[in-house]
């Protein structure tokens, strides 16, 4: 049996992770989903909405040497870069628990459609699968690992890349296990293959367009997000950027016909025929996509407003927590100066 795992660390549960918990249980009630993360208080909270939970050890002590040799600037929210890393050895040691299941990782901020082909990843004959950002560089948006043995020799390969590359990310260390022959790896496709004119980077085009899993859909790894819904605004001090593409992306979404069906679902609809699209990364962290009728309405707007080409939305709130983060900054920097 398949297990859904969303893991979250860091001590404040954001409310985007929440109502992404609450829809992935009523929407996929008969799969068995865990939430994960390194906060007791989060741990209780998503324990009360009904969710399985398991409380992971503190990766920055787990794994402080592997946080060291990390060339990375720590102070972005919270150690960042670092967690992003730091999800793979939380995964690990959650396996430990459960060595002979599969499971299938989905980023917090990744929503999944009602018709995502679980029962797909149940028949997958491969250690790992994850979709592709470009031809270098993997994304774990959604990350499928055979069992407990696959998250080891990832953790190992990890924890060996940050000795060679400090600068190494998520992205980037699957993407050198996409081209490793140490573990079988499945491309999740991200592009139908009648749509390569959506195509920026040639080199990719086996790795976004696969198509052993006979599927009627393509999964989302960030492009088609990111593009629509927007570009998180905390990176831009509260402006929401929607509608751009990326020269360093694989695919150009400018270049897809996107529209909704009769049933809300996502689907880019091509000359001959159409293809569903499984998920979206929802990397703007907008909570309307979490109740029905208020995603229809935006993924309607969204859908019809980038037909107009790039665009920026200033969000307020996120502009003085942005103010609000910066200061504290400053202030503990001071403090440590005056401490010396």
């Amino acid at each position: 049996m398949l297990i859904l795992v969303v893991i979250y660390l860091g001590p404040k549960l954001p409310i985007y992770v929440i109502k992404n918990l609450e829809y992935l249980l009523s929407t996929f009630q008969k799969n068995k989903i865990y939430f994960i993360s390194d906060s007791a208080k989060s741990v209780k909270k998503a324990s009360s909405i009904g969710v399985n939970t398991w409380l992971a050890p503190n990766p920055d002590e787990q794994w402080k040497d592997a946080k060291k040799s990390l060339n990375h600037p720590m102070g972005f929210r919270e150690g960042f870069w670092f967690k992003t890393l730091a999800r793979i050895f939380v995964l690990n040691s959650f396996l430990e628990l459960h060595p002979d299941v599969p499971c299938l990782q989905i980023e917090a901020d990744v929503f999944m459609f009602a018709n995502f082909p679980i029962s797909k990843f149940q028949e997958l004959d491969v250690d790992i699968a994850f979709p592709m950002e470009s031809s270098q560089m993997g994304i774990a948006s959604l990350l499928y690992l055979k069992n407990h043995e696959v998250s080891k020799k990832l953790t190992e390969m990890a924890l060996s890349s940050i000795s060679v590359n400090p600068r190494i990310t998520d992205m980037s260390l699957l993407g050198k296990v996409a081209h490793s022959k140490e573990l079988k790896f499945f491309p999740l496709p991200t592009l139908p293959g009648e749509m390569q004119d959506a195509l920026v980077d040639p080199e990719a085009a086996e790795l976004v367009s696969a198509t052993s899993m006979e599927l009627k859909g393509v999964f989302d790894g960030i492009s088609l997000g990111q593009y629509l819904l927007g570009i998180d605004p905390r990176n831009s001090r509260g402006v929401l950027i929607l509608h751009r593409s990326h020269s360093s992306h694989a695919i150009d979404p400018s270049k897809l016909n996107v529209r909704l069906d009769s049933n809300g679902l996502l689907v880019l609809q091509g000359k001959s025929d159409y293809t569903y699209v499984y998920n979206l990364h929802n990397h703007a962290k907008d909570l309307r996509l979490y109740t029905p009728v208020s995603r229809q309405r935006l993924l309607q707007k969204r859908i019809t407003s980038s037909v107009l080409g790039e665009r920026r939305e200033f969000i307020l709130s996120e502009f003085l927590l942005a103010g609000f983060g910066s200061f504290k900054r400053r202030i503990r920097s001071r403090l440590r100066k005056v401490q010396v």
